[in-house]
């Protein structure tokens, strides 16, 4: 049985502009978190691997408070924090990248530390024997063999990432959540001001997400 609710977006011609700027931030969060987490967590996860518990420990307890809190905490937390440790006003919108930033990483250094302890010790062994170190033996032979591993998760991570951007709405930054709520309360039309937000996000994901399989795919391929 029907409740009568009619759909109505007809406002959408005057608030259009609004979503694209709004489109434009979560991009730019979502960019900027993506190669800070990225970069972060490939040294965390290294790190991880190493043998030596005065090395691993330290970043295996940064892991586990990222992972183990609430992400919306921890933007809230960073967000009133770091003001107050270092005196230096940092705007909403980079407190929410901080936050995601090292959030992601700790669960990109799981994935990276998995990918890499995922092959044999002997190649670990036989690199030493002629000679390479440790970081040329990562790069060059560990590294390219795990990333056909890694990618499928790493995939993943960037999927939800691009959702999770949504969360720095909390701090009053305008990306699409925080806009088409406003949006919203000003046409009266929540519903239909949410499912457009659905939309953008649909829009973001798809080609991050198709990328990802094609190139998992080639890896395969070419392996």
């Amino acid at each position: 049985m029907g409740t009568g609710y009619t759909f109505d977006f007809s406002w959408l011609s005057s608030d259009y502009r609004l979503y694209l700027r709004a489109a434009l931030v979560t991009l730019e969060i979502f960019a900027y978190s993506a190669v800070f987490s990225f970069a972060l967590g490939l040294a965390v996860g290294t790190a991880l691997t190493s043998t030596r518990p005065w090395i691993r420990t330290p970043f295996r307890i940064y892991v586990e408070i990222f992972r183990l809190t609430p992400p919306l905490l921890q933007i809230v937390t960073i967000f009133f924090l770091i003001p107050i440790l270092t005196g230096i006003d940092i705007s909403a919108l980079w407190s929410g990248i901080i936050a995601l930033s090292l959030n992601y990483a700790a669960f990109f250094a799981e994935i990276f530390r998995a990918g890499i302890t995922s092959l044999p010790r002997g190649q670990w062994e036989a690199a030493s024997a002629m000679g390479l170190t440790h970081l040329r033996t990562l790069r060059r032979i560990i590294l390219p063999q795990a990333i056909r591993n890694m990618l499928p998760p790493v995939g993943s991570m960037l999927v939800s990432l691009t959702k999770d951007t949504s969360l720095v709405s909390v701090i009053g930054v305008a990306e699409l959540l925080n806009a088409s709520q406003s949006i919203g309360a000003s046409t009266f039309r929540n519903i239909e001001a949410l499912l457009v937000a659905s939309l953008f996000y649909l829009a973001i994901n798809l080609p991050i997400a198709m990328a990802v399989t094609w190139w998992h795919k080639k890896k395969v391929i070419d392996a």
